[in-house]
Parts: structure tokens; sequence; C-alpha cells
């Protein structure tokens, strides 16, 4: 049994999905507790994923607050740190982008807008902007430029709200981390509270720009990142999707990634798992027992 306050018993997954319609759903987080998980940041699905098709106010709220239940279930019943990120993830805004006039996909990303910060308000679990950010696959040049619009809009309001942002976007590179920069201090934004989701395990490269790595927990990965330095955070990046089980890796990947990352030191696991996120995030991770 873990004990209150050992921090080598500790497995922070800052990247996992649950899905109250398709999925799992709130067993994800039981699953996760017996794999030894202790905390997790979720961000929220894409709307079509829970069924929903349309891009209203109303369809966002639905969407969000699925989510955020989920994600309160998850910590009321068992001992978890869990908390929530809310966004609109790049994919949907190219698809929106593309069938649609650029005026319209801004005035949606301001209903998102506005509605993040409701629920910023409303439920503690809120503890970043994501995922957002840019496809992971080719668009349209005129797609492209409307989903940076859109990116840089949830920038600005997660500087308003003093969040954190979770990053989605195409593969990783020094050149991509170099864009980063830009975009980043061009809005004024805090490097130190930018996450770059399924970033790379040579970390270097997005600590050399100043934002925060994080790194899918793979055996390999996991082993290659620590290589690099101690300045990283893992996810698993668990999509609870039946009809893609083997998309991302499974819920006992961080857990998995702590017992290896205590083979190779011990100190690890307290930064990893707990100090990185808790500077990231402004939020606890040490477990609760």
């Amino acid at each position: 049994m873990m004990i209150r306050g050992d921090r080598l018993q500790v497995a922070t997954d800052v990247h996992l999905h649950f899905n109250p319609v398709k999925g799992d759903g709130y067993k994800v987080f039981e699953k996760f507790h017996r794999a030894g998980g202790t905390g997790f940041v979720s961000p929220v699905l894409t709307l079509r994923s829970y069924r929903i098709h349309g891009y209203g106010r109303e369809d966002f709220e639905r969407a969000y607050r699925l989510h955020l239940e989920g994600v309160r279930y998850g910590r009321l019943e068992y001992p978890l740190r869990g908390y929530a990120a809310l966004g609109w993830h790049p994919a949907e805004v190219a698809t929106l982008a593309e069938e649609h006039p650029e005026e319209e996909v801004l005035n949606v990303a301001e209903t998102v807008c506005d509605l993040i910060e409701k629920f910023a308000a409303e439920y503690e679990e809120v503890v970043a902007v994501g995922e957002v950010g840019h496809p992971h696959y080719p668009v349209p040049a005129e797609v492209k430029r409307v989903c940076h619009k859109v990116f840089v809009r949830f920038l600005e309001l997660a500087k308003d709200l003093d969040l954190p942002v979770i990053y989605h976007g195409p593969k990783a590179s020094r050149k991509h981390y170099m864009r980063l920069y830009e975009y980043l201090k061009d809005v004024g934004f805090d490097f130190d509270r930018f996450v770059r989701h399924r970033a790379t395990p040579d970390v270097s490269a997005a600590r050399n720009v100043g934002i925060w790595p994080s790194v899918p927990a793979s055996r390999r990965s996991v082993r290659e990142a620590a290589e690099h330095g101690p300045e990283f955070m893992l996810e698993s990046d668990y999509l609870d999707d039946p009809r893609r089980p083997n998309a991302a890796l499974p819920l006992r990947a961080v857990p998995k990634a702590a017992r290896i990352l205590r083979t190779i030191d011990p100190d690890l696991v307290s930064e990893v798992m707990i100090e990185i996120p808790e500077r990231v995030f402004g939020v606890e991770f040490e477990p609760l027992g």
C-alpha cells in the first residue's frame, strides 16, 4: 500500500483521456488507480468523440460538462490528483476551416474561449487550456492560417486566465521548437507554462527554447528522455476508444515508466512525477495515499 508522502510511489500522467460516450468512461480512473496511477491531467476530447456533430455553444457546453463531471468523479472516488484541460482540438478547427469562412471559425473560437473562462471559474479541476495548436497532418495554406489564428487566440486566453497550455501539433523538430518560441514570444506567453504534447524523447530540444516536453511513456522513450536530463513530464495519451486500442499507449504506461525511472535514479521520480507538473500546472500532485 502506498504511504502518504512517499514520493517514490507516484505516477502522474499529464495527458490521459477517457470517453463516457464511446469508451470505458469512468472505469478508466479505476483502472488507472489499480495500475499504480496517482495523478492525471485529462484534456477534453473532440466533439465527434462524444457523438456531438455541431459547433454551437450548446455543443461545446455539453462536451465540457461531460468531461468535467467525469474528472470530478475520478478525483472524488479514487485517491487521485485529477485535473482537466479544456480547448478545441486543432483537427476539428481544420475540419471547420475547410468547409466554412474564416470569420465563422473565429466566431466559434470566441465562443469556446468564453466557455473555457466560464468553466474555469466554476470547476477547480480546470488547470489548463488544451489540447490546442496546429493540425499534425498537411492542410491547405488557408486552413493552416486560420488554425494558427485560433491557436494564438487560445494563447491569449490562457495568458489572461493565468493557465498553462497543452499544445498539439506537427512532428516535433528543432525547427518546430523555434517556431513555437517565436509564437510564444509574440504573444508574451510564459514559456514555463507551455507543454508540448507528444514531445520527442530528446527533451533538450524543447528545454533549449524554454518549453516543457510531455513525452509518451514507452519504455524506450522513458530511458532516452532520462539520458537527456530530468526536465520532462510523461503521458500515455490513452484514448479510451475500443475501435482504436493501439492508437496510443495503455493506461499502465506511466505507472510502468515510474518504475523504470526508479531504477535509473530515484530522484527522477519526484522531479518528473511531482515537482515539474506542480510547477507547470500550479496544482498539487503529491500522492494522496
